[in-house]
């Protein structure tokens, strides 16, 4: 069943991420002076985009507890089975997504290139969590939501050499943990050497995923004896327009940025790299 609410939240988060991708192209590739943008109010314009996406990525991911894996067989392969080859058969889709946008941007962008972007992050999430789902089906919902918002907050800054959330530093972590090379820059420990347009590593990231995973959980759990088991029937309702974009967030993902370039091309003139 798909969820409207979940497309709308979904579509509404692309169209904003558009929006910030062609503001992003006029300061950093033609050259506009708006200092808002650079400052606190793009900030947090880019992070109310990220935030959303994954948050609704996880949150999805929770919606196959509302089928409950079966014994029986069919071909071979359990239910529980089936719905892990399934989900990372779609990780490996974004995935491949993922590397596509990374060959694209070494050869065409190198100055802009992206490695170990949000779609790569997805990607790898999406195929974790389907691997551990037997064990993220032990965990309580509410206590999952509570111990991923907690490692999240300590974790948000582990990117930037410390432990924390934002402004608020608990600890300063070595350095020498910071020159470990690409894995460990995928993980979080990100390389003094590295650079990239768009970068999410598995840690903190990862935690938030999982918190939209255990808050979808924890909703289907105390719907579970209603009338119509599921999600809440707010989540039945949305925006019509936002929903058809949502339901297509892959394509337009990887269609947005090369259109924008050449609009804002035609509009504004060469890039000024």
């Amino acid at each position: 069943m798909r969820y409207r609410l979940l497309d709308t939240l979904r579509g509404f988060s692309l169209v904003s991420m558009i929006l910030f991708h062609a503001c992003w192209d006029l300061v950093y590739l033609f050259g506009y002076d708006w200092s808002w943008f650079v400052k606190t109010q793009g900030y947090l314009w880019q992070q109310s985009i990220c935030w959303m996406f994954i948050l609704v990525s996880g949150f999805c991911m929770g919606l196959k507890e509302e089928r409950a894996p079966q014994p029986e067989r069919r071909q071979g392969l359990t239910e529980e089975n089936r719905m892990l080859r399934a989900g990372c058969k779609r990780g490996l889709k974004v995935l491949a997504a993922a590397i596509l946008i990374t060959v694209a941007t070494l050869l065409f962008s190198p100055e802009t290139k992206i490695v170990f972007g949000v779609l790569f992050f997805l990607g790898v999430s999406m195929i974790l969590t389907e691997t551990l789902r037997p064990t993220l089906r032990k965990v309580s919902p509410k206590i999952g939501m509570l111990c991923s918002g907690f490692l999240f907050f300590v974790l948000r800054n582990i990117n930037e050499g410390s432990l924390g959330f934002e402004n608020m530093v608990l600890c300063r972590l070595p350095d020498f943990l910071y020159e470990q090379g690409m894995i460990a820059t995928f993980f979080g420990l990100r390389d003094k050497s590295f650079s990239s347009a768009d970068y999410f590593s598995l840690f903190p990231w990862y935690f938030l995923f999982l918190e939209g995973f255990f808050l979808c959980r924890s909703l289907l759990r105390n719907n579970a004896a209603g009338e119509q088991p599921g999600l809440p029937r707010l989540f039945m309702r949305g925006n019509s327009a936002l929903a058809a974009v949502g339901r297509h967030s892959l394509l337009i993902y990887l269609l947005h940025q090369p259109i924008i370039l050449l609009i804002l091309s035609v509009a504004f003139g060469a890039v000024k790299w």
